[in-house]
């Protein structure tokens, strides 16, 4: 999980409910500009158990991963932090934005299968995002749903195949090849979820597809009123949730866990 500036509160909210995420999860690893010292200090004030995350600064993964050339735009640089790190641990994994939470339980590996979260081809992006991705490993889309909803499951050896595949069909190292493509500028070309889904939907059967929905919140009216029975994850798009404060952060948490209580009534 990357937490930028002004997302600690969205991530400490997210972070609450990530008992709904199975298998459960056995680290967490955290990259951040903010200090160990800031991050553990607002998650304890949630409630958050940090005894199984692990905090890396950003200026220690732009060094220990030679990222200089993905610094000069934090869009690109946290995708490189993603990439480097699945690149250097030698488990299955499950990228989490700091923005998303998991309202109901998402079995991200189902039947041993990787269980995608996916939505409809809807913004223009999406078609910037393939045409990238069929540069670097030579496929379209296998699927009509774009794969940037915020959750990645992945397993291992899928994520080295990609990597192969990227390598021998640019004869550049992944790094290189991303880097090499276009600018790192303001346009947004690439993204990580779109290239790790692209790619497994396209040399393997063995996934399965969870069909993400989301009500229109634009305020704190819309999200009071908006009908949650049947919504599975929340995502913050916009203000007053995006960069929201700690009040904002416990409103909403204390709300989630008022309609679970509900439920179980």
């Amino acid at each position: 999980m990357m937490i930028g500036a002004g997302r600690i509160y969205e991530a400490a909210c997210t972070l609450s409910f990530d008992k709904n995420l199975h298998p459960t999860i056995d680290q967490t690893i955290i990259v951040s500009p903010y200090s160990f010292v800031t991050l553990t200090k607002e998650f304890e004030h949630f409630g958050i158990d940090v005894s199984k995350f692990k905090f890396y600064h950003d200026n220690e993964l732009i060094d220990k991963f030679n990222l200089q050339a993905w610094a000069t735009n934090h869009w690109y640089l946290q995708q490189g932090f993603k990439l480097s790190l699945i690149d250097s641990i030698d488990s299955d994994f499950l990228i989490q934005d700091c923005d998303v939470l998991a309202l109901q339980p998402y079995q991200y590996i189902l039947d041993n299968d990787i269980n995608f979260r996916v939505e409809d081809l809807w913004n223009p992006y999406q078609q910037v995002y393939a045409d990238a991705i069929k540069k670097l490993i030579g496929f379209d889309r296998a699927i009509n749903y774009s794969f940037v909803t915020e959750f990645m499951p992945y397993k291992k050896q899928d994520w080295v195949a990609c990597k192969n595949q990227i390598e021998n069909f640019t004869q550049l190292t992944w790094q290189n090849a991303i880097t090499n493509l276009a600018p790192f500028d303001e346009k947004k070309w690439f993204s990580e979820y779109e290239l790790l889904g692209i790619f497994k939907t396209n040399t393997d059967t063995n996934y399965k597809l969870r069909y993400d929905i989301q009500p229109i919140i634009n305020d704190w009216e819309d999200f009071f009123r908006a009908d949650w029975a049947n919504i599975e994850t929340v995502k913050f798009k916009a203000k007053p949730f995006k960069y929201m404060g700690r009040k904002s952060a416990i409103t909403i948490r204390d709300f989630f866990i008022r309609k679970d209580d509900d439920r179980i009534i």
